[in-house]
């Protein structure tokens, strides 16, 4: 028996549980460094162990809740307040805003979903991008410290 083919089509970014942001489209990519080892005694490698995990993360996002307490402005402001302050100017501190990015794959049979939830993202530059007679769409990217794949909770 084969496994249905997944549609992903729901995507959104969230701060504090809550969905500031949804998704136009999302890229999510974990890497590990790798330590290989090798003896004198042989060419071939013996051993490899990984460490330093990341989750690198990109989305673009077409929209956002215009709302100052639950969309673009406070997710932007979060970023550039280190998440201290709702204020929408940078602020003089060294502290990091996360937030969550998830989404939902449905197979085409509609019987089966998987959730993919990257936690705690940083965001590492706030591009805004605006082209004539188009959609605005905010091209982010950024490093989670976790991904999470199961059925929705």
């Amino acid at each position: 028996m084969t496994q249905g083919k997944f549609f992903a089509n729901a995507a959104v970014i969230k701060i504090a549980g809550q969905t500031v942001g949804v998704a136009k489209g999302c890229e999510a990519n974990v890497t590990f460094e790798h330590e290989e080892l090798y003896g004198m005694g042989s060419i071939i490698r013996q051993g490899v162990s990984k460490h330093t995990a990341r989750v690198e993360v990109s989305v673009s996002s077409a929209m956002f809740d215009p709302n100052l307490d639950a969309g673009f402005s406070k997710a932007y402001g979060l970023v550039l307040n280190g998440g201290t302050s709702k204020s929408t100017s940078i602020n003089d501190t060294n502290r990091v805003a996360t937030m969550e990015v998830s989404g939902v794959f449905t197979a085409d049979d509609g019987t089966t979903q998987v959730e993919i939830i990257i936690h705690s993202v940083y965001w590492e530059s706030l591009p805004f991008n605006a082209t004539e007679n188009e959609y605005v769409v905010n091209e982010l990217s950024g490093f989670g410290s976790q991904i999470t794949i199961a059925p929705p909770s």
